[in-house]
Formats: C-alpha cells, sequence, structure tokens
C-alpha cells in the first residue's frame, strides 16, 4: 500500500544547492510549489484482528487466496517471544491429509505455504486472502520461522508450572481479546480441580494473560505465581464476575464461558 509524504527539499536531495534541489525537484514533478516535495511513500497494509478469536475457531477453516484459489487450510500458528511477551507471527496452511501423511514419513519435503495477519482479507466459515496463492512463502524458506520462533503444536507440549515449579497443566489453545491481546488457555488436573471447586461449569475456558509469563523456554512456561495464588485468583475472578452479572439484571447462569485471571493475587497469598 502507498502513501504520499511531503518533505523539506534539503532531506530528499542532499548535499545539493538549492538551486539544484528545485531543479531536480520540477524535473521530477515532484516538487509542490512551496518548497517541499511529495514523496511516494510504502505504507504497510494494517495487520487483521482476531479479536475474540480462539485458535480453535480458525483451525481447520479453508483458506483461499486472492485469486478465488484454496491455498489449503490452518493447521498450525507460529509465535514469536520478546521478553516473555508473546506475538503471533503467522499462520501455517496443510494440504490434503494425503499430502500430510506423505510429508510426515518424509516421502515428501514438509513445505507448508504460510502469511501474516496482514495477509487476512476477512474471515467467515473461510479465509479470504489480500494475496494470490503463488506469492505465499513456506515454511522452508528462510527467515519465515526463526530459531526462537514456537509453533502452537509445540507450545503446546511445553508443561506449565507455577513459581515453585509445580506443574498446573499445559496450553490448549490460544485466545484474542478485544484489543488483540494474546491469552494462554490452559487446561489439566489443576485447572479442572480449581474450576470444581469454585462452582464453574466444566467446560469454562481458564485464561491467563501474557503478564503472567515469569518465563518461557523450550521445555516449559512458568508462571509467576503460586498454585495457591492462581487459585485465590480464580475464586476472587469468579465472585467479581457473578457480581457484574447480578449488576447487569441479567436472568440465567451466571456462569460464563470464560474465566480471566487478571491482576495479582489476592492479599494473603503474595
Amino acid at each position: 500500500m502507498k502513501g504520499v509524504q511531503k518533505l523539506p527539499l534539503h532531506k530528499v536531495f542532499h548535499g545539493q544547492s538549492e538551486t539544484c534541489r528545485l531543479q531536480l525537484a520540477n524535473e521530477q514533478g515532484l516538487h509542490d510549489g512551496h518548497n517541499l516535495v511529495k514523496v511516494v511513500i510504502e505504507v504497510p497494509e494494517p495487520a487483521f484482528q482476531c479479536c475474540n478469536m480462539k485458535f480453535s475457531d480458525l483451525k481447520h477453516k479453508a483458506v483461499y487466496g486472492s485469486d478465488g484459489k484454496k491455498v489449503g487450510k490452518v493447521v498450525d500458528f507460529v509465535f514469536s517471544f520478546t521478553n516473555n511477551k508473546i506475538a503471533l507471527k503467522s499462520v501455517i496452511l496443510g494440504g490434503s491429509r494425503i499430502e500430510e501423511i506423505l510429508e510426515s514419513a518424509h516421502v515428501k519435503p514438509d513445505k507448508d505455504p504460510l502469511f501474516g495477519l496482514g495477509c487476512i482479507d476477512k474471515i467467515t466459515d473461510k479465509v479470504y486472502l489480500k494475496t494470490a496463492c503463488n506469492s505465499l512463502q513456506t515454511t522452508l524458506d528462510t527467515g519465515t520461522i526463526a530459531a526462537e520462533d514456537m509453533k502452537l503444536s509445540k507450545l503446546a507440549k511445553l508443561r506449565v508450572i507455577d513459581s515453585d515449579g509445580i506443574k498446573i497443566g499445559n496450553v490448549i489453545d490460544v485466545w484474542f481479546d478485544s484489543v488483540n491481546k494474546i491469552w494462554l488457555v490452559l487446561g489439566g488436573g489443576f485447572v479442572e480441580e480449581t474450576l470444581e471447586k469454585i462452582g464453574t461449569r466444566p467446560n469454562i475456558d481458564f485464561l491467563v494473560p501474557e503478564d503472567y509469563i515469569a518465563s518461557l523456554t523450550p521445555k516449559e512456561i512458568r508462571l509467576k505465581w503460586t498454585k495457591f495464588q492462581l487459585r485465590a485468583t480464580c475464586e476472587k475472578e469468579y465472585e467479581k464476575m457473578k457480581r457484574e452479572i447480578v449488576s447487569r439484571d441479567q436472568v440465567g447462569d451466571a456462569r460464563e464461558p470464560q474465566l480471566r485471571l487478571t491482576g495479582a493475587p489476592p492479599r494473603g497469598f503474595v
């Protein structure tokens, strides 16, 4: 996407006299009559916002290029990590079941197309891209997946431990909130026990923000709080959720499909 910016002559034509600058600008049709030069600049496409969506909402959706051709289906995410902050870098596409089997058996190279959020035009029951199929990069192209990047399929295999090193579960999904911030959806025995203890329904999403992450390595995700602090925070957030629902005069089940851990644990548990 291109835009136009106006800059002073001396910033565009360095090392030239004022007369020379004006002559060069006029020759190139850039001068606007006010000692400014019109410069065409590249403006990056705004990234698509996956607000209020989970990876599981996108997984297996068919993806079509701007040329109308089907590229494949969503099979994985690639995340980058900087200072324990998580950012979605790209989406990986898979082909037919036969292709996946051949790739896993090393009969053919594991070469899957991928794209960034800026390539997405819209998402319905399918994903539509602004880019043609033949212009997409692949997982084998240099620089598409850095050594420090991690696929969601790999992230889901990491242990999630509390600040004392006790395992509390694993990542079963990721969720993007209303401002496109990433939350981890956790599952496992501790999560199930906690949700049962505070009386929520069993299929509620247990969401942990990136602010809760103390460190992330190729082997594990360590959170900042102990499991007792996390459980106390769950109880606090659930009581808060019920009060908010009552204050809105909503009738029915006060148990919503998400329980988001925010802020620090209640006093007495820190």
